[in-house]
């Protein structure tokens, strides 16, 4: 089956991937999350090594410009991330120029994999030469149903804002909130 990238919907997080990259490289899932909606972002499929399932290598950058690499599969439209972590120094200055480039051990298990891209450089198995800039125009990011209690006064302030602006009431909200926050994490 062919995989498009630009068919990519969301992610895909659950017991066997929740937690790792935090527990080994303090990476949050919604920093994994922040690589694939940032530019620039740096994608190399691997044609050579791919076993049971197609893997895709990206070097990308947070919303506070921390750089991380990470491997991903697709399950049913789905970015399943296996492993994340800071760039390295080579990975960072682009400094991709290998001679021979090193094979790829095949992996018996996700948590074999994120074990060998914790302790292993990309530069030296992946020629980042043939990458490619990619987006993912289809691309949400994942979600969580919350309840918010607000005055009346104030939702019905959010909901005349709203009507000049055309948008729905809680969209304004989401935007809001990102717009604050994101001048809160630059000061």
């Amino acid at each position: 089956m062919k995989i498009s990238l630009e068919d990519i919907e969301g992610f895909q997080w659950d017991k066997g991937n929740i937690e790792k990259n935090w527990l080994k490289h303090k990476v949050l899932n919604s920093e994994c999350e922040q690589v694939f909606f940032n530019e620039p972002l740096i994608v190399a499929d691997d044609v050579k090594h791919t076993q049971k399932e197609k893997r895709w290598f990206v070097l990308g950058r947070t919303e506070l410009d921390r750089k991380l690499f990470i491997v991903f599969t697709v399950r049913k439209n789905l970015i399943r991330v296996i492993s994340a972590r800071d760039m390295t120094k080579k990975e960072r200055k682009g400094k991709y120029i290998m001679k021979k480039l090193k094979n790829i051990p095949k992996f018996e298990s996700e948590e074999e994999e994120r074990d060998f891209w914790s302790k292993n450089d990309s530069s030296e198995f992946i020629d980042w030469n043939k990458s490619k800039f990619t987006s993912f125009p289809n691309l949400k990011p994942s979600t969580k149903t919350i309840s918010l209690r607000l005055p009346e006064f104030l939702l019905n302030d959010i909901k005349i804002i709203a009507h000049k602006r055309d948008v729905p009431y809680q969209s304004l909200i989401k935007i809001i909130l990102k717009e604050r926050i994101d001048n809160e994490l630059r000061n």
